[in-house]
């Protein structure tokens, strides 16, 4: 599955946990499962692997489904600079698991990081 989207405003939760993500407009009829995906990311011809979310947010207690994505591959905090009207568009490479409610921010952590590696492992 592919499909465009476009940046908005998040939580600012990724960032601190250090994982700072994109979020996205969720594109109307949206038929994607809720769950982690393994994906590739392309903003105005750069290439990236990431890491995508899509479903609601149960660690926070928030039941209204968001999108964003982790840049597994951006090298710093200026490639997610000025995003603004730009057109992002996602390669769906995997599907990796479902959503989780984790007891803790750490455990959750824990997790991404699984979650990184193995997306890793399966693009290059």
């Amino acid at each position: 599955m592919q499909f465009e989207s476009t940046h908005i405003t998040g939580k600012g939760r990724g960032k601190p946990m250090g994982f700072p993500t994109i979020n996205l407009k969720i594109p109307d009829d949206f038929g994607l499962k809720d769950g982690i995906y393994a994906a590739k990311v392309t903003i105005e011809n750069k290439k990236f692997i990431g890491a995508l979310h899509f479903g609601p947010v149960p660690t926070f207690a928030e039941q209204e489904k968001s999108l964003e994505v982790y840049l597994i591959s951006a090298h710093d905090d200026l490639e997610l600079e000025n995003l603004d009207g730009k057109i992002i568009k996602i390669e769906i490479v995997k599907y990796l698991r479902g959503i989780i409610k984790f007891q803790s921010v750490t455990s959750l952590v824990k997790q991404i990081e699984e979650d990184v590696k193995q997306i890793k492992t399966l693009i290059n």
